[in-house]
C-alpha cells in the first residue's frame, strides 16, 4: 500500500514541532524551579527583615548586660535562642559570666554597625553581623571598645526567628 506523499510530509513536519515544544516547556519548568524553588535571595524584602531583625536584637541582648539587671538580661537574651546554643549559653552565664559580672561590676553594651542575609531557607537562616562593643568594669572604668564579626544561624521556631548558632568570624 502506498502513501500519499502530502500525507508522509504532514507527519514528518509534526515531529520537530512536536520535539520544539517539549524542549521549550522543559526549559520553562526548569527556569521557573530556579527562580520560585531553588533560589535563596528569592525571599520577600519582609522576610529577610525579619531575619535580620532576629539576628540584631538576638546578638544585641546576648552580648548586653549590667550587674544591676543581669537576671533579666539573660532572659531576654534566652528567649531568642534555641536548641544546643541556647543549653551552652545558660551553662556559660551561670558558670562564667554571671560571677564575673557581679564580682566586678562588669557592664557591656552591643550595637550593630553593619548587617547582611548570606543565607535564607524557609527554616533556617545565616546573617554576618559586624559588632562594636562597648564594657566597663570597677577596675576599669573608662569604657574599652571592642570591634568583632559574627556568623549568626537561626532556626524557625513556629513563628519566630531564634539564634541556634554564634560563631565569630
Amino acid at each position: 500500500m502506498k502513501f500519499p506523499s502530502s500525507l508522509l510530509t504532514a507527519r514528518r513536519s509534526r515531529e520537530p514541532v512536536l520535539l520544539t515544544l517539549v524542549a521549550v516547556v522543559a526549559v520553562a519548568v526548569a527556569a521557573a524551579l530556579l527562580l520560585f524553588q531553588y533560589r535563596p535571595d528569592n525571599h520577600g524584602d519582609a522576610v529577610k527583615n525579619e531575619v535580620l531583625s532576629a539576628a540584631t536584637e538576638g546578638t544585641v541582648a546576648l552580648l548586653s548586660y549590667s550587674p544591676e539587671s543581669l537576671d533579666n538580661d539573660f532572659a531576654a537574651a534566652k528567649s531568642r535562642m534555641t536548641g544546643d546554643f541556647l543549653t551552652y549559653y545558660n551553662q556559660f552565664t551561670e558558670k562564667v559570666i554571671a560571677p564575673a559580672a557581679k564580682e566586678k561590676s562588669v557592664k557591656t553594651t552591643a550595637t550593630i554597625v553593619r548587617s547582611a542575609v548570606a543565607e535564607l531557607h524557609s527554616d533556617s537562616a545565616v546573617a554576618l553581623l559586624f559588632i562594636n562593643q562597648t564594657t566597663t568594669s570597677a577596675e576599669k572604668p573608662d569604657p574599652a571598645l571592642a570591634a568583632s564579626s559574627v556568623r549568626v544561624t537561626l532556626s524557625k521556631v513556629e513563628d519566630s526567628w531564634l539564634i541556634s548558632s554564634f560563631d565569630p568570624v
